[in-house]
């Protein structure tokens, strides 16, 4: 993986404030990032970045962290599903996925949401939550432009994951 900046600087002439960019191309060197997988562009703000850092610092997982800025096909309610992308899933989740399965996800973000998900690999190498996604969404009151972090374990005999919204 190569190493890029540290930051990029993407603020305007609007806001002060420091934004790092992140995504599956945009590699940084903090000591966090060894422990991620961007799933696609992400801007971190300072308190997505110190909830970021803070996480990682508590707990190293096993399987890197999986963070991705949500949108509109993840949150829809009626038939939402929640897509990891091929580079992860086939270094991180395709040994648990031989076949379709059913996982504990749990979510203490505003609420505890404690439910489980079906989650299988595709035929385009991708791994994809969908039964109970919807739930998982409105229990943790994830909406469109949220960070989330996905932390799966390796539970007793299972796969199992927790999810977080990094604080706005």
């Amino acid at each position: 993986m190569a190493a890029g900046p540290s930051y990029i600087n993407l603020s305007d002439s609007k806001s002060d404030e420091e934004t790092w960019l992140r995504g599956p191309t945009i590699y940084g060197m903090e000591f966090f990032d060894k422990h991620c997988h961007f799933g696609n562009e992400v801007e971190l703000t300072k308190a997505n970045l110190d909830h970021l850092k803070s996480q990682v610092n508590d707990y190293k997982p096993q399987i890197p962290y999986y963070v991705c800025k949500m949108g509109k096909t993840t949150n829809n309610l009626t038939r939402g599903k929640m897509t990891f992308n091929k580079e992860y899933t086939e270094e991180h989740l395709k040994n648990y996925l031989t076949v379709p399965t059913t996982i504990p996800i749990t979510s203490n973000t505003n609420a505890w949401v404690g439910t489980r998900v079906r989650i299988n690999k595709v035929a385009t190498g991708h791994a994809v939550i969908t039964t109970n996604w919807p739930d998982v969404v409105m229990g943790a009151e994830i909406k469109d432009g949220d960070i989330c972090m996905f932390c799966f374990y390796d539970g007793t005999r299972e796969l199992g994951c927790f999810v977080t919204r990094l604080s706005n």
